[in-house]
């Protein structure tokens, strides 16, 4: 979980922050003691900070899922001391929360039962790393809403663009920020006790097993072939799960390198030859089951890009689709269940037709 800072320590971040707030993604966590809240008030009205304190309602949610007794927790002494209040630098405010195991309890108790109050405690003990961020931004953030681990590690080193805003969860203000960024800063709105960190650079061949050290499963969702080959070569030496789905017709990847250490890199499907050329479009498709297997609109569009078209067609539904794929697969694996390998498609639009 991310440090708590004392009142004091509050102001000195912000009277010298590491990131302007324009750029910044972290929040911070600031405790209050006794008596400290009309101080802590002008301070914030000082640098121009909301306060939003819903900690009542909080409360009274918290008291809702006690229905034996229905009766709200105590608090003693200064209300303002209870809990802690999150700062989201961005947004310049300043939110009043319940401390981190009851605003777990609250957030995570209408998953109940599909996943337990035991396995979400489980669950907040993993880390997961989702390499590239368009589609995996989309993956980073359903898993942090399901509450499917307690740190993630982000890694990409591009920046948002206009063309972006078909299918990324982002806005015009976000243009030319980093993808990690973004994705960040809606974690950190919907849980900012969860631990985040940001790699915003290249991962390759020198670089990779420092990526994958500790994770418990890996989202890979990057563009280029060669990062493609080298984290799954180097998750496979770790005995690291990896799932992947591309919002081409459902397809989903599940390489569970734990269990089947056997299992080639792409399911054997993609040789580190194809992989690693200059042609990162023709490994993709290859590994996607060919040009046959794309999607019909795909199929017209692929000879037009570079002419007509600057890139691959995507769209938000079908990366929305692929993240509740990889949540559905990372919740099993990351419980504990063994998964066979799995490629293929699970396309609506055979199942509805």
């Amino acid at each position: 979980m991310t440090a708590t800072l004392t009142l004091d320590h509050f102001a000195d971040a912000l009277a010298s922050p590491g990131l302007a707030p324009e750029h910044s993604w972290r929040p911070l966590l600031v405790r209050l003691a006794g008596g400290e809240h009309p101080r802590f008030s002008a301070l914030c009205r000082r640098h121009g900070i909301t306060i939003l304190d819903t900690i009542d309602r909080q409360l009274d949610e918290l008291a809702s899922l006690r229905p034996s007794s229905g009766e709200r927790p105590e608090v003693p002494g200064d209300l303002a001391a209870y809990g802690c209040w999150a700062y989201l630098p961005w947004t310049a405010q300043v939110a009043h929360l319940l401390p981190p195991d009851e605003y777990l309890r609250v957030v995570t108790d209408r998953n109940r039962n599909k996943i337990t109050r035991a396995e979400q405690l489980l669950l907040r003990t993993k880390r997961v790393g989702v390499l590239g961020l368009s589609v995996g931004a989309e993956a980073a953030v359903t898993i942090a809403q399901e509450h499917l681990c307690g740190h993630l590690v982000l890694a990409d080193y591009d920046r948002l663009e206009l063309s972006n805003l078909n299918r990324l969860g982002a806005g015009h203000a976000d243009i030319g920020q980093f993808k990690t960024r973004i994705a960040a800063r809606r974690i950190a709105a919907i849980d900012p006790y969860l631990q985040v960190t940001l790699l915003e650079e290249a991962i390759d061949q020198d670089n990779v097993e420092d990526f994958l050290h500790g994770l418990d499963l890996l989202v890979e969702e990057c563009d280029g072939a060669a990062a493609k080959y080298d984290t799954r070569t180097a998750a496979r030496r770790l005995g690291l799960n990896v799932v992947y789905a591309a919002d081409e017709r459902g397809f989903l990847s599940v390489e569970p390198y734990a269990t089947h250490p056997e299992l080639p890199p792409f399911h054997g499907l993609v040789g580190p030859g194809l992989a690693t050329s200059a042609d990162r479009f023709t490994a993709l498709v290859a590994w996607l089951g060919g040009l046959s297997a794309l999607s019909a609109r795909s199929q017209e569009s692929v000879g037009l890009i570079g002419t007509d078209l600057s890139g691959y067609p995507q769209l938000a539904g079908e990366a929305r689709y692929a993240a509740g794929q990889i949540a559905h697969v990372a919740r099993r694996l990351l419980l504990g269940e063994r998964l066979p390998p799995f490629h293929g498609h699970l396309d609506l639009s055979e199942a509805i037709t």
